[in-house]
């Protein structure tokens, strides 16, 4: 048994194979759909989500779980603070969950609550990094100081095919969103101090934004880690995440490649024809 858990939220998107791999709960987040609520991972996926949005022509919002809620999953992964928890929240300043978590966690002994100032892939990886010093029997303060380190090296970023979605959950301007949209520019969005903020914009149908988010997020090739890469896709047909992965492996030749659906939080807020590459920087 590791003497420090790590656990995170369901928006971390990372693969089953790798959760299950490195035993990480994960925590749910919600979906307000009209008068119904259900929780991301247990009772909606992405695909439920984006149909509801693109067929029905409605929104949903995200929601992190509550302060009680974090609190009693913290209460069962330390069995009542006995063990160490390290658990690692979507970027503070993109939502409510970090402070919650931190709430939650304030009378509990042995609780550390993480801002990845990332979000999806990007912040699953920073959870790879801390479940596998944990794995190898690192304490919790060694690797609270590999998770400041590592954390400035994780490029995370993506683009969308509409920011209509990110304007309804109140992340993006909905003048500018509407702009956008009438324009086909499609906006490439990063993370600053945990933040999202513009870094770029793409011109033109799927092929011709795909290719472009690529080549401006894979330009410094110099400068990036070959191990691993996680594309995280959002209501991508096949033929699109096809061209994703050709058009990547063009650029860095990846020694470990996961394609993963998002989560139906971080779906709901892109909506479909979003996607990212997520990888470290040397």
């Amino acid at each position: 048994m590791n003497k420090v858990i790590v656990s995170t939220d369901c928006v971390c998107d990372l693969p089953k194979k790798l959760i299950d791999k490195y035993s990480i709960p994960v925590m749910y987040y919600y979906m307000q759909m009209e008068n119904a609520r259900f929780q991301d991972i247990n009772e909606i996926n992405s695909d439920s989500i984006l149909e509801y949005i693109e067929k029905d022509k409605k929104m949903a919002a995200s929601m992190n779980a509550s302060a009680d809620e974090y609190r009693d999953f913290f209460l069962k992964q330390t069995e009542g603070g006995k063990r160490k928890l390290i658990h690692i929240c979507l970027a503070k300043n993109t939502g409510d969950g970090f402070n919650t978590a931190k709430q939650a966690a304030e009378n509990i002994d042995n609780v550390y609550v993480v801002d990845s100032g990332k979000l999806s892939g990007g912040m699953g990886l920073l959870v790879l990094v801390a479940a596998d010093l944990a794995r190898k029997g690192a304490t919790a303060e060694i690797i609270l100081q590999e998770l400041e380190r590592i954390r400035e090296k994780i490029d995370c970023s993506f683009t969308v095919k509409s920011t209509q979605c990110l304007a309804y959950n109140k992340r993006f301007n909905q003048k500018l969103s509407n702009l956008l949209d009438s324009l086909s520019i499609h906006p490439i969005i990063t993370m600053k101090n945990s933040k999202m903020v513009l870094g770029g914009v793409c011109f033109g149908n799927m092929r011709q934004y795909v290719r472009g988010y690529i080549q401006k997020t894979l330009r410094k090739k110099e400068s990036i880690c070959d191990d691993v890469v996680i594309i995280i896709t959002a209501g991508c047909p096949y033929e699109m995440q096809q061209l994703i992965l050709e058009e990547a492996q063009k650029h860095i030749q990846w020694k470990h490649i996961f394609v993963e659906s998002a989560s139906a939080t971080v779906s709901c807020n892109c909506g479909s024809g979003s996607f990212g590459l997520l990888f470290f920087r040397k």
